[in-house]
C-alpha cells in the first residue's frame, strides 16, 4: 500500500514521495465512514441490565459512553470494543483519544485481551484519566484478570493538557510502554509509563474507559487507531537544499530500513535511482539526487525492510 506524500519546495523542481511499509495483521480505523464494521462492541454489565451506548460524532470518530449506575456490587461503569480478527504477542497500539476533562474517567487500549466477559476479562490496559494528579492528568499501565485492573506502571505528566491527545500503546514480549503525546506535538511524548509483567501473552486488542466510581459515566471518543505487530513505518519530511548541480533531500528514518527512490518527469515512467540507502542510527537519514533547474521532477521513495 503506498502513502503519496508530496513536498513543495521553493524553486521548479517537484518531489512526489512515497512510502511503501509492509506491516502484518495491521488494522486501522478513522472512523470516517461513520460505522464500526470490523469492532466487536464490549459492554459487560449488559446482562445485568445497565446500557452502553456507541456512537460517532460528526460522522468521523468514536464515541463509547455509559452513564453511572450506582450499583456498588456491579463495579464501575465500564465500555469498550474490541478487534477480533488478530491476535498479537508483541503489539504496537495507537489512538487519539477526546474527552471531556470534567468527567473521572480512564480512557485508553486494551492489549493481549482474552476470555470476554464478565468477571472474566484479562488482559492488559494502558489508560489516562486526565484528573487523577495536577497538571496533566496520570498515565497507567494495568494488568487485568477477571475485570479486576493492578496497576503495574505509571507516569504523571509535568504540564497541563488539552482534551485530545493520543496514546501509544507498545508491548515487546514482557516489556510493556505506555506514552501520551499532545496533538500539537506527535513525535516526543509527553509522559511515558514503563512495566514489565508475564502474566499475558497474546490476545486481540480495541479501546474502552472505566470511571473511577459507579456513580460516574464514562464519555469517551476516540479516533484514528492504528493496531500492528510493530511500529508502522512513519515517514516524514525535513527539507531539501540545493547545491549547484545537486540536491539533498533529508527525512526522518528508522534505523534498519533499507529505502529506495525512483524519479520521473512525467508519474508515468519511473526510473529507479537507488535501492539500498540505510536508514541512519539517528532519525535523519539524507540522499542526494541531481538538480536541474527549471525542470520538474518528480521522486517515489520506498520504506521496503528491515535488514
Amino acid at each position: 500500500m503506498f502513502t503519496m506524500k508530496p513536498l513543495h519546495l521553493p524553486f521548479l523542481c517537484s518531489l512526489l514521495l512515497s512510502v511503501n511499509a509492509f506491516t502484518t495483521q495491521a488494522q486501522t480505523d478513522d472512523f470516517d465512514d461513520g460505522n464500526d464494521t470490523g469492532w466487536t462492541r464490549v459492554n459487560t454489565l449488559a446482562g445485568q441490565g445497565i446500557p452502553a451506548t456507541w456512537g460517532f460524532p460528526n460522522n468521523n470518530s468514536y464515541s463509547i459512553a455509559m452513564e453511572g449506575h450506582g450499583i456498588e456490587p456491579l463495579g464501575q461503569p465500564r465500555a469498550g470494543s474490541l478487534r477480533e480478527e488478530a491476535i498479537y504477542s508483541d503489539f504496537y497500539i495507537a489512538v487519539d483519544i477526546i474527552f471531556d476533562p470534567t468527567i473521572d474517567q480512564n480512557m485508553g487500549i486494551l492489549a493481549r485481551v482474552r476470555e470476554v466477559g464478565l468477571q472474566t476479562l484479562d488482559g492488559y490496559g494502558a489508560v489516562y484519566n486526565p484528573r487523577d494528579a495536577d497538571p496533566g492528568g496520570k498515565l497507567y499501565i494495568a494488568n487485568i484478570n477477571d475485570e479486576a485492573g493492578v496497576t503495574i506502571g505509571e507516569a504523571v505528566p509535568e504540564e497541563a493538557l488539552g482534551n485530545n491527545l493520543r496514546i501509544v500503546f507498545r508491548g515487546k514480549g514482557p516489556e510493556l510502554t505506555l506514552e501520551l503525546y499532545s496533538q500539537e506535538d506527535l513525535l516526543n511524548p509527553v509522559a511515558v509509563a514503563e512495566a514489565f509483567d508475564e502474566s499475558h501473552e497474546s490476545g486481540i486488542a480495541g479501546v474502552f474507559s472505566f470511571s473511577d466510581g459507579v456513580t460516574v459515566p464514562i464519555d469517551a471518543t476516540f479516533d484514528n487507531y492504528v493496531a500492528a505487530e510493530k511500529e508502522p513505518y512513519r515517514f516524514e519530511m525535513i527539507g531539501a537544499t540545493i547545491e549547484g548541480d545537486e540536491m539533498t533531500i533529508e527525512f526522518y528514518s528508522k534505523p534498519g530500513l533499507i529505502y529506495s527512490i525512483e524519479s520521473s518527469n512525467d508519474l508515468v515512467l519511473w526510473e529507479e535511482i537507488d535501492d539500498s540507502i540505510e536508514g541512519a542510527l539517528g532519525d535523519r537519514t539524507s540522499f542526494t539526487v541531481d538538480y536541474e533547474k527549471g525542470v520538474s521532477k518528480f521522486f517515489r521513495f520506498n520504506a521496503l525492510e528491515e535488514n
